[in-house]
């Protein structure tokens, strides 16, 4: 798709009433998110992803904030759950399944420190005592949380400590949607998700992948949320920069900045930018925090369990040269590191000429404790330090809004960008992706010019002992539409699990339509004949991966 150029400059206020230069406000938002996996393969592709991610990732953050609470420290985070994740979460196969995959893993720790002891490698035989500590408490953790990470979460959301917000029901990549009726379709069926797991109402909502085009402002609006994130492009154009890799995408510059909030086009949807800079300094992968010597080495496992052991060591490429983890050290160093960020934080909001100044960050949650062990420490870190800081005001959106109203705030047209690879669509829209995005459009014309394809009715009384079928197929029609399935094929990092999994949520569309279809004979009902996207050997019937039971 070509991106549009930056669209006709618009200033002007939101409200008439003007304010005096604010104190500098710093906003953090983490996005997490899964596509469905329970039921949907185990290793190395499948469950094996959210037991990791919650165990390294949101019970280790719980754990941070709930120490923020004791304290009477607010978090000031904003968290963002995709609806698809929460149901996940909140489900019973995987509150039964983390406990399993743990208790697996501390079997698979004592292996190892056997192994480790009959080699002589008594560091890393040691290390294996401290890997064990750090299971055990995990487990207890999610016990005591009644093995609920989203009550948990909610909470948290209750207490003040941390804002909750959400996504589109499933990550679906909206602008390269077709119609309105399936965007809107993902951004109502994911806050009545969001709701019935959290009980909360979210008030923030992220645009999957920050990808934005014009018009999803008023979708967004109308479901109620007041504010989600933008990549810096959409608001200041010029030179493309993201963390996914090089960019050599250039549009003009408007001149914006991106330390402030804005009003997106004429909606009530505020904009809050991500500074680049201060995204940068954790993010990047030449002079971001998590590469730092002393922080735990994600990419060198034990071949035995898959535990990590090492610590980065060198900026060498060669994993065997990886010296042992030290977790004192890294954990010291942490919040050498958050003591460096908060002052960098400073200077930014110094430099700001603005009367709004409005810092925002935002990152993919699992940065924090999966890919970089020692994330949660540092978010700690930072909020404490924030707490005690008086140039900068750490803040969650909804209360920065409330504290706003009455001020000047900007309306802008942000310019069409993702936070991909050359801030456009091409990550998920390329050569190899196209066959799939016809697909999801041929689906998307069905859904669009029925009747009958629609979650809430209205329907004719007579047919309503056809809801099942109709919930089945929309469930299939919204797994399908999952941004990871091209955003997979892209990285080449899990084989053909993405184009199985898509090619399988497709079958089961095709399955629950065509019994519609003879269930309303006589009522007019478009055609849709399934035929398989992929090649396969010998004209096989395209299969779901392994237990692809969708358990939701």
């Amino acid at each position: 798709m070509a991106m549009e150029g930056p669209m006709r400059t618009r200033r002007f206020c939101s409200e008439v009433k003007s304010v005096a230069r604010t104190r500098p406000r710093f906003v953090i938002v983490l996005h997490s998110h899964l596509p469905w996996v329970m039921g949907c393969g185990r290793w190395p592709f499948g469950e094996e992803w959210i037991y990791e991610i919650a165990w390294d990732c949101y019970i280790p953050l719980i754990r941070s904030f709930k120490n923020l609470a004791r304290d009477k420290v607010p978090a000031n985070i904003t968290f963002s759950v995709t609806p698809v994740l929460a149901l996940q979460l909140a489900s019973d196969s995987f509150k039964a399944g983390l406990i399993e995959y743990l208790e697996d893993r501390r079997r698979r720790v004592a292996g190892d420190r056997a192994k480790f002891l009959e080699a002589g490698e008594t560091g890393l035989a040691k290390l294996t005592f401290w890997m064990d500590e750090q299971i055990g408490k995990a487990l207890q953790e999610f016990e005591a949380m009644d093995r609920d990470i989203p009550g948990a979460l909610a909470d948290l959301s209750r207490s003040g400590c941390i804002e909750l917000a959400t996504s589109a029901a499933t990550h679906a990549y909206l602008p390269l949607l077709k119609h309105d009726k399936t965007r809107s379709l993902q951004i109502r069926m994911g806050k009545v998700a969001f709701k019935e797991v959290f009980g909360v109402e979210p008030h923030g909502f992220w645009l999957p992948e920050c990808a934005y085009r014009p018009g999803l402002e008023e979708l967004v609006a109308g479901e109620g949320y007041a504010y989600t994130v933008l990549d810096a492009m959409a608001v200041q154009g010029g030179k493309a920069t993201s963390h996914y890799g090089e960019s050599d995408r250039t549009t003009p510059s408007t001149g914006r900045s991106v330390d402030t909030v804005y009003k997106c086009r004429d909606s009530e949807l505020a904009i809050f930018p991500r500074n680049p800079e201060l995204c940068a300094q954790v993010w990047s992968k030449w002079t971001g925090y998590p590469g730092d010597f002393a922080y735990r080495e994600f990419h060198r496992q034990s071949p035995r369990s898959g535990m990590r052991y090492y610590r980065v060591t060198d900026s060498e490429g060669d994993l065997r040269t990886k010296k042992p983890y030290d977790p004192a050290a890294a954990a010291a160093r942490a919040r050498e590191h958050a003591a460096h960020y908060v002052r960098r934080i400073g200077e930014v909001a110094d430099r700001s000429r603005s009367e709004l100044p409005v810092l925002t960050t935002a990152f993919d949650t699992e940065l924090y404790g999966h890919w970089w062990h020692e994330g949660p420490i540092f978010l700690e870190e930072v909020a404490r330090l924030l707490a005690e800081a008086d140039s900068v005001k750490p803040e969650i959106p909804s209360h920065l809004l409330a504290d706003l109203r009455g001020a000047l705030i900007e309306r802008i047209e942000p310019i069409e960008s993702s936070w991909g690879v050359n801030c456009d669509h091409s990550v998920w829209m390329n050569e190899r992706t196209h066959p799939m995005w016809e697909k999801i459009w041929e689906l998307e014309d069905i859904v669009n010019g029925s009747w009958a394809l629609t979650p809430f009715g209205p329907w004719p009384g007579d047919f309503w002992h056809l809801q099942a079928h109709v919930d089945t197929f929309l469930r299939e029609f919204l797994l399908m539409m999952a941004s990871d399935w091209e955003f997979l094929m892209y990285t080449e990092t899990a084989g053909d699990y993405p184009e199985r999994r898509f090619e399988g949520h497709r079958r089961d569309c095709a399955k629950e339509y065509a019994k519609l279809r003879a269930a309303l004979r006589g009522h007019e009902l478009p055609e849709y004949v399934y035929e398989p996207l992929y090649a396969l050997k010998d004209g096989e019937t395209p299969q779901p991966p392994e237990d692809s039971s969708q358990d939701q």
